[in-house]
């Protein structure tokens, strides 16, 4: 064996080390931790660093989405919610553990602030709903949240997905 064949088997073993380097480097990105204080988009979406996180679990009210209070009031429920969530962070860094990406590329997380599951504390406060199509995680906190009628169980509301559903032909016209 020549030295032009052992210098092309020294390169293609390289090569595919930096395969494997860039494989195990992508694979871990996708159960990292995200750290830091988060800009709230919404009541299930913050961005920390740069990266938009999809809130794993639950489902809030979206922005622009009202509801009835518990004297049959309408009122902001998504703004309200965005705002519980803001002040509940209080500048705070969180700890988002992602676990993949949602279909919009954000990626999912758990979250916590000082050790407390932020979307537990969403649901069991009314805030959000279990998503119950993607995860049983947080049953029993919205089942513990309507039975103390708590936040959005206070009043009358649309579930988001179903709000989502009945103004999709609103947001072509928007």
């Amino acid at each position: 064996m020549g030295p032009s064949s052992h210098a092309a088997r020294k390169t293609v073993g390289l090569g595919l080390a930096g395969v494997l380097l860039l494989a195990v480097g992508t694979t871990s990105t996708r159960a990292a931790d995200l750290i830091g204080v988060p800009r709230i988009i919404d009541g299930d979406t913050v961005e920390i660093s740069g990266v938009k996180v999809r809130l794993e679990g639950i489902d809030a009210p979206e922005t622009d989405q009202f509801c009835l209070d518990d004297k049959s009031q309408p009122r902001e429920c998504g703004n309200g919610v965005r705002y519980q969530l803001i002040k509940k962070s209080a500048g705070r860094s969180w700890t988002c553990r992602v676990s993949g990406q949602d279909v919009f590329h954000r990626s999912l997380a758990s979250c916590h602030i000082d050790g407390e599951d932020i979307q537990r504390w969403m649901v069991r406060s009314g805030l959000a709903l279990s998503f119950k199509r993607y995860s049983h995680t947080y049953d029993a906190d919205e089942t513990a949240a309507r039975e103390a009628r708590a936040g959005l169980w206070a009043g009358a509301f649309i579930a988001p997905w179903d709000w989502r559903s009945r103004n999709k032909s609103t947001e072509v016209l928007g």
